[in-house]
């Protein structure tokens, strides 16, 4: 990892944790009004949306997941293996049951197993962005992992608070860039 990377990482979760409730509450509103906006816009039938860790103060998907539901679009959430680095993904139903794992992610433990093929759009948790659609995550790889194994069309949607970074040096030709990223202020295409 490139001590760029590192440093992008720390600074933006270190800053992010700082939001106050009330900028944060706002921020997520009007993210989750976007978001919500453009998956209808883009008339997704099948989502698949991460889970928030609440003490890094994520993006809170679950209002998201609420109004998908209710506008008819299908969820799949997933419970994350740390042991073995896999992902388990589960159709979003109110029946699930959700406990939460040592790094405090809402996990499913249990529930009918989704059919990923027909998942049409990822929406990727990110603690930054650039407007190429370059992204930084958590560092362990569970999004390059599932991404790699999605059908070539899946829509990449990234979702942030902050605004984005004009360009990360870092980016790597292997690296899975985004097709869109989602903050509170703005919609960007990327690519």
């Amino acid at each position: 990892m490139s001590d760029a990377k590192s440093k992008i990482r720390k600074g933006v979760l270190f800053n992010r944790r700082l939001l106050s409730d009330r900028v944060f509450e706002e921020r997520n509103a009007l993210l989750i009004k976007q978001s919500l906006n453009w998956c209808l816009e883009q008339k997704v039938k099948l989502a698949h949306c991460f889970l928030p860790i609440t003490r890094n103060k994520e993006v809170n998907t679950w209002p998201l997941i609420e109004q998908l539901i209710q506008a008819k679009v299908e969820v799949v959430v997933s419970a994350t293996d740390f042991k073995k680095q896999t992902m388990s993904h589960f159709m979003y139903s109110p029946e699930l049951i959700f406990e939460n794992d040592a790094f405090g992610i809402p996990t499913p433990t249990n529930g009918i197993v989704a059919e990923m093929s027909k998942v049409d759009m990822v929406i990727i948790p990110l603690l930054a962005a650039d407007k190429s659609g370059n992204r930084v995550g958590y560092g362990k790889g569970y999004y390059d992992r599932l991404l790699t194994e999605m059908a070539p069309g899946l829509l990449k949607v990234g979702v942030t608070l902050g605004p984005l970074f004009d360009h990360f040096s870092f980016a790597e030709p292997h690296d899975i860039s985004l097709d869109f990223v989602i903050t509170p202020f703005e919609t960007v295409k990327c690519k």
